[in-house]
């Protein structure tokens, strides 16, 4: 593709919403999978406590919008500012106890495994069809996060990450190996560590894939 195409269909722009300063793509059509939408506030009238301790609100005890549930909370229930990568917030944005410690939870994903996955790493590649038919090949992350990509001679188009309907992920105590099965609409392929000098790095690959797909809630299904 175009550098200077690309350029213009990967453009940002700064935004304002009520929950503050966010850097998000000009056309959202090729928004990450990995990230979230702002959601919709509860409207304040409708609650009267806390959505998590219970307290009544007053004129001294204030409602507080979670940035991440969009639910209502008290002060003391809703007090952790946290960076919020998912939603591509420029600043720590005010959250409840529950979104903190799931977002918290999630910053590893893309401080470190977001770059694993971009980086790629070799495997023995072969259909659910037939296990008697496998290539070497590197497969990785494309860096609009929405295709697995693949360096073979089997010149395999890339598989964008939305058609993958389910995946299973097998470690084989013996060998030390692991390997990655992943299913879309019509078919499906196992990805399996290869030759000894590669594998920690393809075992590293396929525990950050194993993490994506659980981000996105491929099939509804956490593995």
């Amino acid at each position: 593709m175009d550098s200077n195409l690309n350029d213009n269909l990967y453009r940002k722009k700064l935004i304002k919403s009520k929950s503050g300063l966010r850097i998000v793509l000009v056309n959202e059509k090729f928004r990450s999978p990995f990230l979230l939408c702002e959601p919709d506030w509860v409207p304040d009238n409708e609650i009267t406590h806390c959505t998590s301790c219970g307290r009544k609100f007053n004129l001294t005890t204030r409602k507080h919008h979670c940035r991440r549930c969009g639910r209502i909370y008290c002060s003391s229930c809703c007090c952790s500012r946290v960076p919020l990568p998912r939603m591509s917030f420029v600043d720590p944005v005010r959250v409840c106890e529950t979104c903190a410690h799931v977002t918290r939870s999630e910053s590893e994903f893309f401080d470190k495994r977001i770059k694993t996955l971009t980086n790629g790493a070799t495997f023995l590649l072969s259909p659910l069809s037939s296990s008697n038919t496998t290539c070497l090949c590197i497969c990785k992350l494309s860096s609009d996060h929405q295709y697995l990509q693949f360096d073979t001679a089997a010149n395999l188009p890339p598989l964008p990450l939305d058609s993958v309907t389910s995946f299973n992920v097998v470690h084989d105590v013996d060998s030390g190996g692991c390997f990655i099965e992943i299913s879309f609409e019509n078919g499906g392929f196992r990805l399996t560590t290869g030759p000894e000098t590669t594998k920690p790095q393809a075992i590293e690959w396929i525990e950050a894939i194993h993490e994506a797909f659980t981000l996105i809630d491929i099939n509804n299904t956490v593995q």
